[in-house]
């Protein structure tokens, strides 16, 4: 989103142009006229704001003014990883997690809960692929528990998830991280509400061990 002093200054430009052309038209300008720019300023923040923060995903605005996909809210996950326990040399199971989305309509955030970890974007925008679908390519560190880090340690990955529709109910993709592991991503059953624990995560999906 644009910033006060950002409009402030391309609505001042707007107004010097269009004083520009009046005087180089022959049409006096005076003080009086110019009086309610700061006005002006403060309204079109609040209309931006507004919409940023709430409007920006109404069905009205989708596809003409907005190409975003609409992703807040918290969504049931399924990771397959190639990682290797190295105390048994063997695979594990598909992992159960749950990612928190938080989204307005210049910014998003994602963050995954599992069992025994929690990962935080660093970064995450969305692309507009020239077919129409949509890429969310995130950045992400991931913090083990305490209790698990003895093999499994601080680090940093990233994940591309895409998406055909902009109110899309599933989501695939892959990750990968700088411990050299790589998997897939699968998102579907969203809710609202953003919990901040793997266990109320639970609690909101009624998810049963």
């Amino acid at each position: 989103m644009m910033t006060r002093n950002q409009i402030t200054t391309f609505l001042g430009l707007s107004v010097a142009l269009w004083v520009g052309l009046l005087l180089w038209r022959g049409i006096p300008v005076t003080l009086p006229m110019l009086a309610p720019f700061s006005l002006v300023v403060g309204a079109v923040s609040g209309i931006l704001l507004t919409f940023d923060r709430w409007l920006w995903n109404w069905p009205i605005f989708r596809g003409w003014l907005v190409r975003r996909p609409y992703l807040h809210g918290t969504w049931r996950a399924e990771i397959v990883s190639d990682w290797v326990d190295p105390s048994t040399g063997a695979g594990i199971p598909p992992i159960m997690a749950f990612m928190v989305v938080r989204q307005t309509g210049s910014a998003l955030s994602l963050r995954l809960l599992t069992a025994e970890s929690r990962s935080e974007s660093v970064s995450a925008g969305v692309e507009v692929c020239t077919d129409g679908t949509f890429e969310i390519n995130v950045a992400y560190r991931n913090r083990p528990g305490s209790p698990f880090r003895h093999r499994s340690e601080v680090h940093y990955g990233a994940m591309l998830l895409t998406t055909e529709s902009s109110t899309p109910t599933r989501l695939e993709g892959e990750y990968w991280t700088d411990r050299k592991t790589i998997g897939s991503v699968t998102l579907t059953d969203r809710r609202r509400g953003h919990p901040a624990t793997f266990t109320e995560a639970q609690d909101a999906f009624a998810v049963v061990d």
